[in-house]
């Protein structure tokens, strides 16, 4: 049996609410050459009791459940693992695709294209407040509004540039809007689980980084925002991990990590200035937070003492303080 060409990869972990919709929009491809890869988390509500159903009746499923519970990012690198297609398009089990989604991104490929991502298409839950509506309207960081590119291929020179004009903002796009070669993963690694968040962000901003990736401006892949999500859990619960360390460790990543080599090399001396600057100063307010509050204190210390250069920075000095102030 020949490998297909894709490989949608669904990660579940109670996700009975939405499930349905997502699946029935996988199934429902007019592209042909793909399979389904679903790989569960340890659920307790009906996920695997819907997903074996879809299982029993359409044979491009293949359904896979992991003896522990392994995490949010784990379940997608695992995801990966199982997957036999050349190309992987996630889909999270809370969001869907249209019925040519796959033939639109098949029909983008480019000899030198690695990685693809679709405009947003953001799925808001019922009578949203106006403020709510706005940002995702208008205020979230995108490709379109991040840069006046009027191409629909960006470099890496220029995706590392916004990059640093918009430090930790996702203007790439959510897993589930992307579309990228399963070989990248032997290059540039797995999604890093030393991150909660911005997880995404840190993989595709170092394939993008060294490849570029084409834009697809069509919003063939639809995104929700509903209360149990996974971003709208975090925001809630995890203030400190969000607000602090996902920043600290992120900037970490884009200053030092041999990962984003090629990354810096993109950057002028001001932009590589800026990236200090933006280090230092989370790893000062982290410290700071951490001894006023006592907020999370075993998990600041364990990344202060994880990176020689957050213990370094954490104690600030009088111009990251200023910097700081003029940041609030």
């Amino acid at each position: 049996m020949t490998e297909p060409l894709v490989s949608i990869c669904i990660p579940t972990y109670n996700g009975e609410s939405f499930l349905k919709e997502c699946l029935d929009s996988c199934v429902s491809q007019t592209f042909d050459d793909y399979e389904i890869i679903i790989c569960d988390d340890g659920s307790q509500d009906a996920t695997i009791k819907i997903t074996e159903q879809y299982a029993k009746s359409n044979n491009k499923i293949r359904f896979f459940k992991n003896e522990k519970n392994l995490g949010l990012v784990a379940n997608w690198n695992k995801c990966i693992e199982y997957a036999k297609g050349k190309w992987i398009k996630f889909v999270f089990q809370d969001d869907y695709i249209t019925q040519n989604c796959l033939q639109k991104f098949v029909d983008s490929i480019e000899p030198s294209v690695h990685l693809l991502v679709s405009a947003r298409n953001f799925i808001l839950p019922e009578n949203p407040p106006a403020n709510f509506v706005n940002y995702y309207t208008n205020e979230v960081r995108t490709l379109e509004n991040t840069n006046q590119n009027k191409s629909n291929l960006f470099s890496a020179q220029l995706i590392s540039k916004i990059a640093v004009q918009n430090i930790c903002l996702n203007f790439i796009g959510e897993p589930s809007l992307t579309f990228f070669k399963k070989e990248l993963v032997k290059e540039v690694g797995f999604f890093n689980d030393d991150l909660k968040q911005i997880c995404d962000l840190e993989f595709t901003l170092r394939v993008a980084s060294k490849h570029g990736l084409k834009y697809v401006p069509e919003k063939i892949c639809a995104f929700r925002i509903h209360n149990n999500s996974t971003t709208s859990t975090n925001v809630e619960n995890k203030y400190f991990e969000l607000h602090y360390i996902e920043p600290l460790m992120f900037s970490w990543f884009l200053n030092f990590s041999p990962s984003f080599i090629v990354f810096r090399s993109h950057l002028n001396a001001f932009e590589k200035l800026k990236l200090k600057l933006y280090f230092k100063t989370k790893a000062y307010q982290a410290q700071r937070v951490n001894l006023i509050d006592k907020r999370d204190y075993f998990l600041f210390r364990s990344d202060t003492t994880k990176f020689k250069e957050i213990y370094q920075s954490k104690n600030g000095n009088i111009i990251v303080w200023l910097f700081s102030l003029l940041r609030r």
